[in-house]
């Protein structure tokens, strides 16, 4: 039996720290999102949009809400399916006992990297929702041969696929596992059933691939490499320490625990191993190669992530059984991991680039002011959103360095990961700028904004 009090209390305080992420500014892929929905002519267009940026529900949202201020009512579903992943982790845990059920929804409710995900105008929350429902319903079906069970997970994956392209990784591994216990029971139509479980979510797949995916490009992300971005998951989803050895040693303990959880579970015939090796040990694996031409950041192991924090909480439940000390300390260490991320990233967010668009707007008497910055296609996409909040009266151009007049630009962007101390002044050709003001981010979404003004001629030899 689940011990829905604790598990409810667990949600409240999901609810809480995902509601301080829910009302930051946005940042560069939110506002990218928004962009594309505003593009679309109608709802249907969403669905063709070529972009790796277009998570399909979720710009769906954006369209239908309209054109509006700020991102509280954009970032709606993936606040409300972030929180009811803690109560769903519940009752999927709840299978080996109430002890994994609390457990698991305590574990999910702190997740730092689940915590800010559930507060950003992306398809990755819903995903993690949608991965953990069709989980639960696969389950039911196969323990009772209910049809709405069936056809539960068939709408779960439809929606998870819709939600973000890669919860087909995650949809494989439970497969897997679905393919295993058919395999081991007496059940007849072995073939047959195995065919009806996998039948709509493979039509839906192949459907999004003909209507979008074979025609996605690459959005425009940076180079990146492989070891530093599974450094900085392991450090985002461990609560760990930075540094590539830190990460290695973390990733070995979180090893041990998935192949103790599996051990466990296969001893006891539970075919849940083999779709918690499929999701979590080969679920990256696959991740990395299908994406070995675009970019990988930690947001895309959140399917992962919630299923490794399901085989931690039957650890940890197990654990307690002989040695319940020993069980709260490995949760207080998982707790203060997650504390150490989440309170500079409740604290600081994703920044205050609005006020520095608000800045230059009160220090400069151009209009429009012209702003210049090192990345183009960032500073320009979030100068805009942020332009949108000043008085009518004053509006904002971006212009590339390479296209600057001979006076320059009334302010500089520099954008990029900014140290203890900022240069105070910067100069592009024979111009001189000085530091207006900065704004710095936490966590895995964002970015650190330097702002610098022309000087005068005369101070600029």
């Amino acid at each position: 039996m689940i011990p829905w009090l604790p598990v409810l209390a667990a949600t409240a305080l999901a609810a809480a720290l995902r509601f301080g992420a829910l009302l930051q500014e946005p940042w560069l892929d939110e506002v990218w999102s928004w962009g594309l929905a505003r593009e679309c002519s109608g709802a249907a267009a969403v669905f063709t949009l070529r972009s790796s940026n277009n998570h399909a529900l979720n710009t769906l949202w954006i369209h239908l809400a309209g054109d509006r201020p700020d991102f509280v009512l954009y970032r709606l579903p993936a606040f409300v399916t972030g929180v009811a992943s803690v109560p769903l982790a519940a009752w999927v845990a709840g299978r080996h006992g109430p002890r994994a059920a609390l457990a698991a929804a305590w574990l999910v409710a702190l997740s730092f990297l689940h915590v800010v995900l559930s507060g950003e105008a992306r398809g990755y929350a819903p995903m993690v929702f949608f991965s953990l429902a069709t989980f639960a319903c696969a389950w039911r079906w196969l323990d009772a041969g209910a049809p709405r069970w069936l056809a539960l997970a068939w709408l779960s994956a439809v929606l998870g696929v819709l939600s973000q392209t890669l919860f087909v990784v995650g949809w494989s591994g439970i497969a897997l596992g679905v393919a295993a216990r058919i395999t081991r029971d007496e059940r007849p139509r072995k073939l047959a059933r195995l065919a009806a479980f996998a039948s709509i979510p493979l039509l839906a797949f192949g459907l999004w691939w003909l209507v979008n995916l074979r025609h996605v490009f690459n959005a425009g992300a940076l180079p990146w490499n492989v070891v530093d971005q599974l450094a900085a998951t392991a450090s985002s989803a461990f609560g760990l320490p930075d540094g590539r050895l830190v990460a290695l040693l973390g990733t070995l303990l979180a090893a041990g625990v998935l192949v103790l959880d599996a051990w466990w579970l296969a001893a006891r015939g539970d075919a849940t191993w083999v779709a918690q090796l499929g999701i979590v040990a080969l679920g990256p694996a696959a991740t990395i190669l299908l994406l070995r031409e675009e970019y990988v950041a930690e947001r895309y192991f959140l399917v992962p992530l919630v299923f490794w924090l399901l085989s931690f909480a039957r650890v940890l439940a197990r654990l307690s059984e002989r040695a319940p000390v020993a069980a709260l300390a490995l949760f207080l260490v998982f707790a203060a991991g997650s504390a150490r991320d989440l309170v500079p990233y409740l604290r600081v967010g994703r920044g205050e680039i609005g006020a520095l668009v608000r800045t230059m707007a009160e220090r400069s008497s151009s209009n429009p002011i012209v702003v210049t910055g090192n990345l183009d296609f960032n500073v320009r996409l979030l100068l805009n959103w942020h332009a949108r909040a000043l008085p009518p009266d004053r509006a904002v151009r971006y212009v590339p360095q390479r296209e600057l007049p001979p006076a320059g630009a009334d302010f500089a962007v520099v954008q990029r990961t900014l140290g203890p101390e900022v240069p105070a002044a910067i100069r592009l050709g024979a111009r001189r700028y000085a530091l207006v003001g900065t704004s710095r981010h936490a966590g895995p979404s964002g970015a650190d904004w330097a702002v610098y003004r022309r000087q005068p001629a005369s101070e600029s030899p």
